[in-house]
């Protein structure tokens, strides 16, 4: 399974906001699904490996989201996407 995080400060390799992913072949790290967020075109296959990344000490630096594969290709945190699941499928709710 492809795991996907959102960098929260801009750093020397990317830009704050911008989305990495495992799910490339980079070497067992994380490489951002798109370059728009590169800092310097340099950035061309570079990587933060897994171990970085999903460490528990560098949550100020990197959050896990998700795809939201409902609305289209947008990224929630685990919190907003529960909370769109949740109303999305409130099972409270009759069927029209």
């Amino acid at each position: 399974m492809t795991k996907y995080y959102q960098v929260k400060q801009s750093n020397f390799l990317w830009k704050q906001g911008a989305i990495i992913s495992d799910g490339r072949s980079c070497n067992n790290g994380y490489a951002p699904i798109e370059d728009i967020w590169d800092t310097t075109p340099v950035n061309q296959g570079e990587y933060i490996s897994r171990h970085i990344v999903e460490h528990p000490d560098n949550e100020e630096y990197f959050t896990r989201v998700y795809p939201d594969t409902i609305a289209g290709k947008l990224f929630k945190t685990k919190d907003q996407l529960t909370a769109m699941y949740s109303k999305s499928f409130n099972p409270s709710q009759k069927e029209l």
